[in-house]
């Protein structure tokens, strides 16, 4: 058992919400603990995890428990918790620079100790994107649930089987028709297959973009089939973890910029980048913040 101490404040119990609000066969979490169960995909081999938050939010602790591994493996866990529950960034200068607009404080109240949750892996993360693309979200997470069935890789953990993530190399060497088969469109499943195909030839390196500005992502992004600035957006935000990214055309980010800011109508994505342009360089927080105070709204509801 390892234990994190992330930067407070930091609040675990408040970042399960939005993914308990969409649940995934490759996730496994218990509200009652606090604790966060999925297989992680290492260079090497696929290991069990389960993250349980503890102490405070002024105090915060994750406890990790995974199966014995190697000092390098162990590493390497180490630093993917710490990128996926952002446990190294400051939320107290993104509360400084929005605190005194008086239409985020009845937001900031309730998701106070509130951080982005990344995925744990850069191709599972841009897969979930392009399949949500101009899809409702029970919809996608159905299609994403039959892709990981497809795969047919599970690990034992806690006496249960858990799901994982197909690789690249597996996606790949799938058929359009297979996924067809899966109720993906037809375009759908070219945009999976093609892009997991891109990654394993070499054309697409995942790791690179992680040191790469954030144009330059997009410049080598977009020319490939299915794959839009808004699709690039989420990948640097939930693959990458940037924190000044603000997908402006999301339907989700622009009705909750309606509601924080009184507005008569939903802005186009245009007006989201000038609204929001007041908030850099911490646009990443008002997107997560922004949808999770939709799901704030369906819980007070």
């Amino acid at each position: 058992m390892d234990i994190l101490t992330p930067i407070e404040p930091f609040d675990f119990s408040k970042m399960l919400e939005r993914p308990l609000s969409r649940p995934s066969k490759v996730t496994v979490i218990d509200a009652e603990t606090s604790s966060f169960t999925r297989a992680m995909r290492l260079n090497a081999r696929v290991i069990p995890i389960t993250i349980t938050g503890k102490g405070t939010v002024e105090r915060p602790l994750l406890q990790l428990v995974y199966p014995q591994v190697h000092d390098h493996e162990r590493t390497e866990i180490h630093q993917k918790i710490k990128h996926m529950f952002s446990t190294h960034v400051n939320v107290v200068d993104f509360y400084a620079l929005v605190t005194p607009d008086v239409a985020w404080r009845p937001l900031l109240k309730p998701l106070y100790g509130l951080r982005p949750i990344q995925d744990a892996d850069l191709f599972e993360s841009m897969v979930k994107i392009i399949i949500g693309q101009q899809l409702n979200v029970q919809f996608a997470a159905t299609l994403v649930e039959r892709l990981v069935d497809l795969g047919e890789e599970r690990v034992t953990w806690g006496g249960r089987f858990l799901p994982v993530f197909p690789s690249p190399e597996q996606v790949a060497s799938w058929s359009y028709d297979q996924l067809r088969e899966r109720s993906f469109s037809q375009r759908k499943a070219e945009y999976v297959i093609d892009f997991a195909r891109s990654v394993v030839d070499g054309k697409v390196d995942l790791e690179s973009f992680r040191q790469m500005p954030d144009e330059q992502v997009y410049e080598q992004l977009i020319p490939l089939r299915g794959i839009g600035r808004w699709t690039v957006e989420c990948f640097l935000l939930f693959g990458i973890g940037r924190q000044d990214i603000i997908p402006a055309a999301d339907i989700g980010v622009q009705n909750a910029l309606q509601k924080l800011t009184g507005m008569e109508y939903r802005p186009r994505e245009e007006e989201v980048r000038h609204i929001t342009a007041k908030w850099a360089p911490f646009r990443s927080f008002v997107t997560y913040y922004l949808w999770q105070s939709l799901i704030q709204e369906k819980q007070n509801a």
